[in-house]
This record gives C-alpha cells, structure tokens and sequence, in this order.
C-alpha cells in the first residue's frame, strides 16, 4: 500500500509540475470615454481631471500625480486629461503647471499575491514645444530603478511607443516622467497581471517523463500483484 502511495505522489508532483503558470491579465489605459471627474465616470474636457482610480482592477490599484520637482512635494493628487495637440495621439494623460518644473507619476500597486508587469506606453509633446521635444521617464520599485531613458524623443509630429518590458514585481510600480510631466503627454499605457505563481515550464524534463512513468508503473505492478492475492484467498 506504501508503494501505491508513494507512486501516485510522484505521478501526481510530476503533472503538477508540468502545469502552466498563472496566466496573465492584460489592462492597456488608453484615457477615453467617461473616466474624469472626482468620481471618474464624467466624460472629459481639455484639463479636466481623471478620476483617481482610473484603470484599477481587483488584482491592482492605480493612482496618478503630480509632483513639484524643486520641493519634492505633491502638487496636485490627480493628472489630468487632454484630447489632442500631443503629436498624432488622442486621449493622453498630463499633469502639473508648466514644462520646467512637475514630474508626473502613475503607480501601479498588485494586491496581495499578485505581481505587475509594464510592458509599453506612447508619448507625445504637445505642439511640438522645445521642452517636450524628448523626454525623460523612470520605471521603479522598492528594489530601485528597473527601467528608465533620459532624452528619448518623442517623434513629433507622430509619437513614441516605449517598449518597456519590465520584471515583475508583487511591490508598486511607479512610473514618473519629467521635469516636463506637462507638455509630455502619455497614451496607452499597457500591463499586465498575475497571481504570483511557482508554475515552471509547461513541458516537463525528461526526468520527469521518466519519474511519472516509472510511477505509473509501480501503479500497475502493484495493482496487479493485489488482485492476485485477492484470487489466491478468494
């Protein structure tokens, strides 16, 4: 009876490990439709704030912004919405009050046993301003730095699509650009998320096609020798 056990524990830890990991969710924020507003469920104007929850699932949390550079300090807990003039988007996510001095922020926060990736966002400068002609932007965790650029272009008249891929992370993601977070306008923005996982590769080693057949097999024998015994006392 031992042997049965043991062998339908390595059948069973062998499948197991060819399972495939948590499949992922994907969230893009692409900024349009009824998202402004205290509330987010206004339609939205030029400078009209999104709410301040906008995009957030039940696996994550999402706030946005903006931040006086020369103190540090918040200045406003919002970004806000423009629908034209960035480069050839629509629909874009800005903040602060002028292009020297406001860094935006968007932080993405998993809930507990969830991770989140960033995968890509657009950007665009708006009228093809000097200060927004290029852009500087941080991905970052409680780790540090995980991805970053300091004067990429924005492509004006068109965009920039910035591939970012991240590694995941189960801490918040905060993405910031700046000190232009004003003229520098974001579209886009795509994720995703997932329960956190200790899934490995859906196709076993050879090993392990060896382990679940020799299991199977100790399955069989022992089944065998059982019915048997069962004929020889019968």
């Amino acid at each position: 009876m031992r042997k049965v056990l043991l062998a339908s524990l390595c059948a069973a830890g062998v499948v197991g490990a060819a399972m495939p990991a948590a499949a992922a969710d994907m969230i893009v924020l692409d900024f349009a439709g009824n998202i402004c507003g205290i509330a987010g469920t206004a339609s939205c104007g030029n400078g009209t704030r999104i709410g301040g929850s906008y995009g957030s699932t039940a696996q994550l949390g999402i706030s946005y912004r903006s931040v006086t550079v020369s103190t540090g300090l918040t200045y406003t807990d919002y970004l806000e919405h423009w629908s034209g003039n960035y480069g050839n988007l629509t629909n874009v996510v800005y903040g602060g009050a002028n292009a020297t001095n406001y860094r935006s922020e968007i932080t993405f926060t998993p809930i507990s046993g969830f991770e989140v990736q960033l995968l890509s966002f657009d950007a665009a400068c708006y009228l093809n301003r000097v200060s927004c002609r290029t852009m500087n932007y941080t991905l970052s965790n409680s780790g540090g730095t995980l991805a970053s650029a300091s004067g990429l272009s924005t492509m004006h008249p068109g965009h920039v699509d910035v591939s970012v891929n991240s590694a995941w992370s189960s801490s918040p993601l905060l993405l910031a650009w700046g000190p232009d977070g004003y003229d520098v306008g974001l579209d886009n923005i795509t994720l995703a998320v997932r329960a956190i996982d200790g899934g490995t590769d859906i196709v076993p080693e050879p090993a392990s096609w060896a382990m679940l057949i020799a299991g199977f097999g100790m399955i069989g024998g022992a089944m065998r020798r059982r019915t048997g015994l069962a004929r020889v006392t019968g």
